[in-house]
């Protein structure tokens, strides 16, 4: 199945701040654990403006997207492992394709200059992402990462793996993103970023592949 090729709100809902001491690797997993363990909610949503202009926030939570083109989430990927899901419905369509994975930071001269290129918007920002074809209504992709393992990106479609849908490595600081196809007049295509437990409807392969932590959550 296929191949490889700011919203205002707050990310965290809690005011007080929370500092770790240490900058070691053991004490960073340390600290990840322990912010794990006392349940501090993690708010994340789709960043409209490192999105194509295209793409637009279809709910209240921030974290659906619908339209069409290239869209990034407002949380860097900075954990040594992590898990997130993308629920994709399909607008009516039989079957969609889309691509998921991560992408570095955009913004709006990224998407000028990409409007007069010759070359298919597919192929900017998706250097880091993978093709997943024949999506029916509801399917789920699950993505982990592990970035001192390769490969450092896997793909899961409804709980199981897909071999040919691997990101061996990325580079940089990077989002969680989709590019989502314009198919159709009314480009109903839609996605919802999942990336809490509770939101989850598989879930990770292993308890080592925690939920997405906004960086500042790390300091």
């Amino acid at each position: 199945m296929g191949q490889c090729c700011c919203s205002p709100c707050k990310r965290l809902l809690p005011s007080s701040v929370i500092e770790f001491s240490g900058s070691t690797a053991a004490e960073a997993i340390m600290n990840e654990e322990s912010l794990l363990e006392n349940n501090i909610p993690q708010v994340h949503s789709i960043n409209p403006e490192m999105s194509a202009p295209s793409i637009r926030v279809a709910n209240d939570l921030g974290n659906e997207v619908k339209g069409y083109g290239l869209a990034l989430t407002d949380v860097s990927v900075e954990q040594e492992t992590c898990y997130w899901e993308w629920r994709v419905r399909t607008g009516g369509n039989p079957t969609v394709t889309v691509m998921v994975g991560v992408s570095n930071r955009r913004n709006s001269k990224f998407y000028e200059i990409l409007a007069s290129s010759s070359v298919p918007p597919e192929q900017h920002g998706t250097k880091f992402m993978c093709t997943a074809s024949d999506l029916k209504d509801g399917d789920v992709i699950g993505i982990v990462v592990q970035q001192s393992e390769l490969p450092m990106i896997q793909l899961y479609v409804n709980g199981e793996i897909e071999d040919g849908l691997q990101v061996t490595r990325f580079r940089g600081t990077v989002y969680p993103s989709i590019y989502l196809p314009q198919k159709g007049s009314n480009n109903d295509v839609s996605a919802t970023f999942l990336y809490r437990e509770e939101q989850y409807v598989h879930g990770p392969p292993g308890p080592q592949f925690h939920p997405l932590i906004a960086e500042r959550s790390l300091m």
